[in-house]
């Protein structure tokens, strides 16, 4: 049975998030973790703030059941979390060995501390125990159909991985879609690391697409997306490589601000 994390803050966004990976694996039998972080663990007042955070909870399952049915392969488990925000959310994926982290990229802008937006970027950084699924604000579920996987193979890809992008294939009966973007490097490891990552995937992958740089790779990216109707973009988070250039440079927050189909990020998990 996977254990899956959906922290919320009660926004739209955030439902839309559980949603999203209620009809995702919706024939997969599935604990989900509902996670609410309600106040500091040294607020004297902590214990009503757990039982509002139930009370909110108890409507936010309810709502839920009311949009995608009573599943018997889900089990939903309520959680108000007395923590710091993001650290407080990884420190529960990793004790309670959660499978995949599902979250907005957006949250309640009016309040002081969000938990999406930016903070959704923190988590990413934060969460290296489990993959991470960012769902873009407010999206209609799709079907997914296609996943477009993109590195430049600077570090292998590690089994876990490779098996995290299977199980996704498996659940929604989808294709793997290999992107590279041409940076105009002879580097004879990359290639070999793509090989053998090509070749752990053949049975579930289309042809290679290398795509040459336009207009930055953001928009390479989004066109890309775009032209080849790829319904999941998935990643592995590099914080010293490849990825780090996205989040360094502050393009991977623009990528998510702009993309439209969810992000799939894989943690650095070492083989």
């Amino acid at each position: 049975m996977s254990k899956i994390l959906v922290p919320t803050d009660f926004s739209n966004n955030s439902y839309n998030a559980l949603y999203y990976a209620a009809r995702l694996f919706q024939n997969k039998e599935c604990t989900f973790h509902i996670v609410n972080v309600c106040t500091g663990e040294n607020n004297p007042y902590r214990e009503k703030a757990k039982m509002e955070s139930m009370q909110e909870m108890d409507a936010l399952v309810h709502r839920l059941v009311r949009d995608v049915g009573d599943n018997k392969k889900h089990a939903l488990k309520k959680v108000p979390l007395c923590s710091e925000m993001t650290e407080g959310v990884a420190k529960y994926a990793e004790k309670h060995h959660v499978d995949l982290t599902v979250i907005g990229n957006k949250g309640k802008e009016e309040i002081k501390h969000i938990l999406f937006g930016n903070n959704a970027m923190q988590l990413v950084r934060e969460i290296i125990s489990c993959p991470v699924l960012i769902v873009p604000l407010e999206i209609d579920f799709k079907k997914v159909d296609k996943i477009a996987f993109t590195s430049n193979y600077a570090n292998p890809i590690a089994h876990e991985n490779i098996k995290t992008l299977q199980f996704f294939c498996e659940v929604s009966d989808s294709v793997i879609v290999p992107m590279s973007i041409e940076e105009n490097i002879d580097n004879a490891l990359a290639e070999k690391n793509k090989a053998t990552f090509l070749k752990a995937i053949a049975e579930n992958s289309s042809k290679e697409v290398e795509l040459p740089v336009f207009d930055g790779k953001v928009n390479t990216i989004l066109e890309f997306v775009d032209l080849w109707s790829i319904d999941m973009l998935c990643m592995v988070y590099y914080p010293h490589h490849f990825f780090l250039e996205f989040i360094g440079k502050g393009i991977i927050k623009e990528l998510n601000t702009k993309l439209n189909v969810p992000f799939l990020i894989l943690p650095n998990t070492p083989n």
